[in-house]
Order: structure tokens, then C-alpha cells, then sequence
């Protein structure tokens, strides 16, 4: 079967299209204001790529038309880059300038260079930027944390491999020659449509993962490779051994030991309400409150997706009901000047070892079903857990 041009063109508009358009809508129904939409723009450019050059391909805009192709093309791995920086928190300020830089000297050479040399003209200019710009997205993929993904790694390997095609389509370019027989062959038009269509399909499926791995309810866990957080806070796993030890030594002293579970309700609502970033803003501020609200002594770890435990000895019940109401009201405090002006329902539970013993698997149930009332709870924020937590109500 023999493939035209245009038909192939075709068919590679119509993929990238498609695929986009998905990505875009799956970004605005996330109000994801973050990387996502960077790689959303990044793959919306890709299908002005196209589009371009079947106008160009129609007769309509020229060299204006093939110009704008191929800075649109630019720009696609480009965006990429930057959505990559984005996920990892880094700047994108000189990313930024740089890209735009490169660019204009796409969309530059393509004006100067096709009335003079035809439809190719320029072409090694995005080329070459188009090579560049893949290979610091793909060093950007491997840095972490989104280096520790795994997914990442794959999506490394996409931007690299069109960084190879690339870089030996320019090299067999400048041997060859556009009207070279070998490099009309293997790496003409219509090759390259091909490429194309794989490179997306691929790059899609992947960005979507990434994108659903960075959500507010997996946000830390990625980013820790020693069990504990970036913000500080221990992952599950730490917390709940570090909590074994803790309460396996106190019982040999017969010493006090006090579980608090602070627990946020409505975040998820509000994920659907005013987006991600929002919701990882208060995230950061609520888990950052609890850490800095906490008896310098005590450990604050993971508790589920939507709640933070602390651990401490407690000189009685009465000390741990003070640091479980220091902890609510310092939540409280800095949830209010959060910029994103939302405040979710904090429920605070508490629970002892001098009512619930030392297995560490019944505090921390015992406290959780307690935060959990309290958050739902009109008459108190901090409730204690335990045999007797339907009498042990506080203020």
C-alpha cells in the first residue's frame, strides 16, 4: 500500500487532534492550572503544527503558513519542558525566555529562508531546536521527584527517542539533502507523520498518568525517599513504626502516650469546585500547621489521604486535650490567611493509652473515628477516642 502526503498529513492532524482535545477538556474539567496545562498547551501547539502545513500543503499562506508550522513545532516539545518543570517546582522564568528565543528563530528562518529555498528553508533552525528542546525535557523527566515515577521514566524515553529522530533526520539533511533519495525514503514527510502519530499517542497516555499521580491525594508520597515528606511530615509507613517503638517502650514504664488525628473534611468537593491548586495550597498550609502547632517532641506522620497523626507522651489527659486544641486552633489560624480564602471542616481526635492500651492499631482507630465525629460535630472540634468517648466530649 502506498501512503500520500497528504492523506498521512491528514490522518496526523486528525490523531493529534483528537488526543489533544482530550487532554484539554480532561484539563479544564480538572481546573489543573499546573503542569497539565502546560503540556495541554504544549499538545495544542502540536495541532496547529498540523494544520499549518496542510494550509501550506492547500496553497494557502506560504511562507507565513510554513513559518508558523514550524514555531508551533518548536513549541511543542518546548511546552513540554516547561510542563515538566513545573511538575518537578522549578522556575520557569529563563526556561521561559529561552524557549521564546528559540522560537523567534524558528519562526525567522522559516520567513527568510522558504521564499529563497523553498518549503525546506529553515528547516535545519527548528530542527536543531526541536532535538534541544527534547533532550532537556527528557533530563527534566529523569531529575526528581518526578524522576521516582516510574511512568516518568517511560515519558523520558519518548522525548529522547524523538530527540534521536530528530537529530539524525537533521544529520541525513545536511548530507543528503531534502531531494536525496535515502532521505526521502526514511526520513521524508511522510516518516515523519508517522513518527509523530506514535510520539503522541505515546506522550499522552503518559502525561495523563503523571498528571493523576501528582493529584493532592498522592502529593507527598512521591517526593519522599527516605519516609519522610519534603514539607516534613512522615509517610504512613514511617509514622506508624515510629509510633510502634514509641508506644512499645512506653508501656514498659507505664508511661502516657497520646494519639491525635487531625482530620480535614471537604477537600475532595473543593478539588471539583476550584481545582487542584487550590486544593494543594490548603493542603500544604493545613499539613504545614499541624507540623508547626505539634509538641516539638512529639512525631507527625500520614494517617490516609486526608489526615495527619500526632504522637507524644502527655503528663495526663488534661496536657493532651491542651496540645490537641493548640494543634485545632493553630490549623484554624493559618487555614484562615490562606490565600485561596477556603476553609475546610477540621476535626480533631484524641486518644490515650491509659484508656485504649498500647496497641498501636487501637489508637489510631480510636483517634480517627473520633476526628471524624468531630469534624461532622456541632458542639466540640476535639473529641476524645476510647471506651468512654461518647462521655468524653470537650469545648
Amino acid at each position: 500500500m502506498m501512503l500520500d502526503l497528504l492523506s498521512v498529513t491528514v490522518m496526523t492532524a486528525l490523531v493529534a487532534l483528537v488526543a489533544s482535545g482530550i487532554f484539554v477538556v480532561e484539563t479544564l474539567r480538572r481546573r489543573d492550572t499546573g503542569a497539565g496545562r502546560l503540556w495541554a498547551v504544549g499538545y495544542l501547539c502540536g495541532t496547529v503544527t498540523t494544520f499549518a502545513y496542510i494550509s501550506w500543503a492547500a496553497g494557502i499562506g506560504g511562507a507565513i503558513a510554513i513559518a508558523i508550522g514550524n514555531a508551533t513545532f518548536a513549541l511543542t516539545p518546548g511546552f513540554i519542558w516547561l510542563g515538566n518543570r513545573r511538575f518537578n517546582d522549578r522556575p520557569l522564568v529563563w526556561a521561559s525566555l529561552t524557549l521564546a528565543a528559540l522560537t523567534l528563530l524558528t519562526f525567522v528562518a522559516a520567513l527568510v529562508r522558504v521564499p529563497v529555498d523553498g518549503s525546506w528553508g529553515g528547516w535545519e533552525i527548528m530542527a536543531a531546536t526541536i532535538v534541544v528542546l527534547f533532550v532537556f525535557g527528557g533530563w527534566e523527566a529523569l531529575r526528581r521527584p518526578m524522576g521516582r515515577i516510574g511512568n516518568a521514566r517511560l515519558f523520558t524515553g519518548v522525548l529522547l527517542a524523538g530527540a534521536a529522530y530528530y537529530a539524525a533526520r537533521l544529520v541525513v539533511f545536511l548530507i543528503d539533502g531534502a531531494d536525496g533519495e535515502f532521505f526521502t525514503t526514511w526520513f521524508g514527510s511522510i516518516s515523519a507523520n508517522i513518527a509523530t502519530v506514535v510520539l503522541t499517542m505515546v506522550a499522552v497516555v503518559v502525561t495523563s498518568i503523571l498528571r493523576a499521580t501528582k493529584g493532592v491525594t498522592q502529593r507527598y508520597e512521591w517526593l519522599s525517599d527516605n519516609g519522610v515528606a519534603a514539607d516534613g511530615v512522615m509517610l504512613g509507613r514511617t509514622y506508624r513504626d515510629a509510633l510502634k517503638d514509641m508506644t512499645e517502650r512506653a508501656s514498659w514504664r507505664r508511661e502516657l502516650v497520646s494519639v491525635i488525628v487531625v482530620h480535614v473534611d471537604g477537600l475532595e468537593e473543593m478539588n471539583a469546585a476550584f481545582g487542584s491548586d487550590a486544593v494543594d495550597e490548603l493542603a500544604a498550609t493545613w499539613r504545614a500547621a499541624v507540623r508547626r502547632y505539634a509538641p516539638a517532641a512529639a512525631l507527625v506522620g500520614e494517617d490516609g489521604d486526608v489526615a495527619l497523626s500526632v504522637c507524644g507522651l502527655a503528663s495526663t489527659a488534661a496536657d493532651a486535650r491542651r496540645q490537641a486544641a493548640a494543634i485545632y486552633r493553630g490549623c484554624i489560624d493559618e487555614l484562615a490567611g490562606s490565600p485561596t480564602g477556603l476553609l475546610p471542616v477540621i476535626g480533631v481526635g484524641v486518644a490515650l493509652t491509659e484508656t485504649v492500651g498500647y496497641d498501636t492499631a487501637h489508637l489510631l482507630d480510636s483517634a480517627r473515628t473520633a476526628a471524624v465525629r468531630a469534624a461532622s460535630s456541632l458542639e466540640s472540634s476535639v473529641l476524645f477516642g476510647g471506651v468512654d468517648e461518647a462521655r468524653s466530649r470537650l469545648i
